[in-house]
């Protein structure tokens, strides 16, 4: 026996999955650690043979002396559903306060699959792999730079990317810390995920305790800017 459903039950019905499927995600959290970045020998291996041969190629030069430094290493789906993969963020050289060339390489199975840089970036700090927050079946990253200090200010920026093919697209920059001489400031900031996501960010404030935050203020939707690095694949 068929059972007819109204057309205005079904909608509700789907909505009701929708929203039970989103999720929020911490993607910077103040007082948070950061991850320890090391390579696996082979994953050195990979990247002294494989990577940074033709990176030199295209980076290195009288204003770009290499001085590799590895910020970090995250694993994940990143270019395809399913993949087991690993990313790794690296400074290749730094060409002035807060300035320098980036690169970022992937490798699964043991071997590179794709490598990018961004010869006009920032200083390299750390990378986090983000949980697929706009439901499209990869993993985003959340690439950290400093920006050094600049009449007295400075502070951290973060870049969310993602892969579209074999190029590294932007999806938006945030603010993760700023500070001054006289106001230190972070930023907890977090997305409730979906095929739109949507940004918060929650003010904290330094405590007494060097390299502390407490709370200060409610979440605030937030609006990401254009993304900072601007990467190219490295052939």
């Amino acid at each position: 026996m068929k059972v007819h459903v109204p057309a205005a039950i079904l909608v509700s019905m789907f909505a009701s999955i929708s929203v039970l499927a989103q999720t929020t995600v911490i993607i910077n959290l103040p007082n948070e650690a950061p991850a320890k970045s090391t390579l696996s020998a082979a994953e050195q291996k990979v990247m002294d043979k494989n990577i940074l041969p033709k990176v030199r190629k295209k980076l290195a030069g009288e204003s770009c002396e290499e001085s590799v430094d590895v910020a970090g290493v995250v694993r994940g789906a990143f270019t395809r559903a399913g993949a087991d993969q690993t990313l790794i963020f690296y400074q290749f050289c730094q060409t002035g306060n807060g300035l320098g060339s980036t690169g970022v390489a992937l490798i699964e199975n043991g071997k590179a699959v794709g490598s990018w840089v961004s010869a006009e970036s920032g200083w390299t700090m750390e990378a986090k792999a983000l949980p697929d927050i706009n439901q499209n079946g990869v993993n985003e990253v959340a690439f950290y730079y400093s920006g050094g200090m600049h009449q007295g200010e400075g502070g951290t920026g973060v870049d969310i990317m993602e892969f579209s093919g074999n190029t590294l697209t932007g999806i938006g920059w945030f603010q993760a810390e700023g500070f001054t001489e006289k106001t230190d400031n972070a930023y907890k900031v977090t997305v409730k995920t979906g095929r739109m996501p949507t940004f918060y960010r929650e003010k904290w404030i330094a405590t007494r305790t060097p390299g502390k935050y407490r709370k200060l203020g409610n979440p605030l939707p937030l609006k990401l800017k254009p993304v900072f690095g601007s990467f190219e694949a490295v052939k």
